[in-house]
């Protein structure tokens, strides 16, 4: 159920510019996900719930919630009940009746998820049902992801092959030798000071052993589709590319160790997504928010808390990707 209604707030954000608001603590709620539009100086809201839980419902608390909320009074709640044992059926007289008794507060829309059907709607609400009606039959494309993610695992392919000449270089699946990351193209401040500045490209791609590679790739497989879809392949190839310089740059300037691996680049796309985040939190829950500040604070902290970590590279990574998303994003995208 929880995905069902996520998957129509969704599409009716994307499909109709609709903006997503979180409902704490309202009694009678199936989901404390909703939606809001704005028509004029009237504020449609509308809300979910389910034969067991509408019971508890009360339309004034529910108006007092919402006029503090949004700071507005002239609110219009609709109600979007949604049961799978809701059914309808015909009398001999060629009435139709519902199998449950419902008493409505507001303006109401009784929607069958297992059938995937808008059985009642309240008088006014036609222009509603005919965009849930839309949001209902729009079939997501399976590929889209795929396709959508083609860079990331471009990506993700380069990394493996360089990994596999370094391997194989090094006589070693499990670790990588200095000298053959060095001879590849490792971050080196003195080559780097004699003017090897490709160097801070080439170390991007660069891993010290089979578990480096591994955590890294996983992360970029984890968060990179969602980055690419957000901003598009050039952008996000872009702010990949941006934040592995800057990460390389930063790890030049505050370190003299040798340095190798995806991971500035990696904290670049965290920060790209924070930028999402925040430019669009008005559409978007605001624990999103708090889930990618949340990431990046715990791995920073991990980052210090082991030996050998380039944390001034996650660090350069980070403000490469914070800086160059912003430049690039864009709202309507």
């Amino acid at each position: 159920m929880d995905t069902y209604i996520r998957n129509l707030i969704e599409k009716l954000c994307n499909m109709y510019g609709y903006r997503i608001i979180e409902f704490n603590d309202i009694p009678g709620l199936s989901s404390s996900w909703g939606f809001v539009k704005e028509e004029g100086s009237l504020v449609e809201v509308g809300f979910f719930s389910n034969l067991h839980t509408t019971q508890e419902f009360n339309i004034n608390n529910f108006i007092s919630y919402a006029r503090n909320e949004l700071q507005c009074e002239d609110i219009r709640p609709i109600q979007i009940l949604i049961d799978g044992n809701l059914k309808t059926q015909t009398d001999e007289e060629g009435v139709l009746h519902l199998n449950h008794k419902i008493y409505p507060q507001c303006g109401l829309i009784l929607i069958n998820n297992v059938d995937n059907k808008i059985l009642y709607y309240s008088s006014g609400l036609e222009n509603k049902v005919n965009e849930l009606a839309n949001c209902m039959s729009t079939k997501e494309k399976q590929h889209a992801t795929t396709e959508k993610a083609i860079v990331t695992y471009i990506l993700i392919a380069v990394n493996i092959l360089v990994y596999g000449l370094t391997a194989y270089l090094s006589g070693n699946i499990v670790d990588s030798n200095t000298n053959v990351l060095v001879f590849l193209g490792a971050k080196v401040n003195e080559l780097i000071s004699g003017g090897e500045y490709y160097r801070l490209v080439s170390c991007m791609f660069l891993h010290g052993g089979a578990m480096h590679i591994g955590l890294n790739m996983y992360s970029l497989y984890a968060l990179g589709p969602f980055v690419e879809s957000v901003y598009g392949k050039a952008k996000y190839t872009t702010i990949y590319f941006f934040a592995g310089i800057v990460s390389s740059f930063f790890s030049y300037t505050f370190s003299s160790d040798i340095s190798v691996g995806a991971s500035g680049a990696i904290f670049g796309l965290l920060g790209a997504a924070l930028v999402f985040a925040i430019k669009m939190k008005d559409r978007v829950r605001k624990d999103f928010i708090m889930n990618i500040l949340s990431v990046i604070v715990i791995n920073l902290v991990i980052g210090f808390s082991i030996p050998n970590v380039d944390n001034f590279g996650h660090l350069g990574g980070l403000v490469g990707g914070i800086l160059s998303s912003f430049l690039l994003f864009r709202r309507n995208s």
